[in-house]
């Protein structure tokens, strides 16, 4: 039987008992069902999995006591940065959990001129939060017990920045000459750019060549937003990574 995997934002330690907050009490002990006694596995971002048992059955503050750890070591060789040209709601959210699953490392959502949403700065917070809780979701159910880490919203000219470290840059262009097998990586770090629903402009493509992408072409057809990060995580996984 799949045990249950749940976050827990908290130092856990073998033999103590902790509390699961509201949200991970409910989905436990209503969606679920979950009995006293049931064993369930917690991570916290640490790398490590927690064995634990419940001890209630309260919906808002669930008690379990954790039994025993052990390292998981489930992560690509690769560290991707997926920078996302932000798109509607439903896109970014297919965006960020595929991404998670596949083994991204981090996203950033960038502003472009061609994005179809504009946030203000308590709209963008609420996003980012909601975004993370996305991303949570998708390492409870992938398995993974490290956390991505999603940056804030930026600008295409902040990017440069956010991406300051040495690193193999790849713009997906559908008008590129090159395609992705023609990239030789530097070292295990890339970084790849997705234009959002409208694409970019040639003000945007010249720019991020200037800070050193290389647009690649990524077959005949083309992809939707929410298809084309996935896909490319995919594919450089295949070619570089661990699948």
């Amino acid at each position: 039987m799949r045990l249950t995997r749940l976050y827990l934002d908290a130092k856990l330690n073998c033999g103590d008992t902790a509390q699961l907050d509201k949200n991970a009490s409910n989905h436990l002990i209503r969606v679920l069902r979950t009995k006293i006694d049931t064993p369930l596995i917690l991570f916290n971002g640490d790398g490590h999995e927690y064995l634990a048992v419940t001890l209630d059955d309260n919906t808002k503050r669930t008690s379990v006591l954790i039994q025993s750890k052990q390292k998981v070591d489930n992560e690509s060789n690769l560290s991707i940065t997926l920078i996302q040209g932000l798109s509607r709601q439903d896109r970014m959210e297919a965006t960020v959990q595929k991404s998670v699953e596949l083994g991204v490392n981090r996203i950033i959502p960038v502003i472009c001129q061609r994005s179809n949403t504009r946030l203000n700065t308590d709209k963008a917070q609420k996003k980012l939060s909601h975004w993370k809780s996305v991303a949570i979701s998708a390492s409870e159910q992938s398995g993974r017990c490290t956390l991505a880490e999603m940056g804030a919203l930026c600008t295409l000219q902040d990017i440069g920045a956010q991406i300051s470290d040495i690193s193999t840059r790849i713009l997906l262009d559908p008008n590129a000459d090159r395609s992705l097998k023609d990239v030789e990586p530097n070292n295990n770090k890339l970084v790849i750019f997705i234009g959002p629903e409208g694409g970019l402009n040639d003000e945007e493509i010249r720019l991020l060549k200037a800070n050193e992408f290389t647009a690649v072409t990524f077959g005949p057809r083309i992809l939707r937003t929410e298809t084309a990060g996935p896909a490319v995580i995919s594919a450089v996984q295949t070619l570089w990574g661990d699948f």
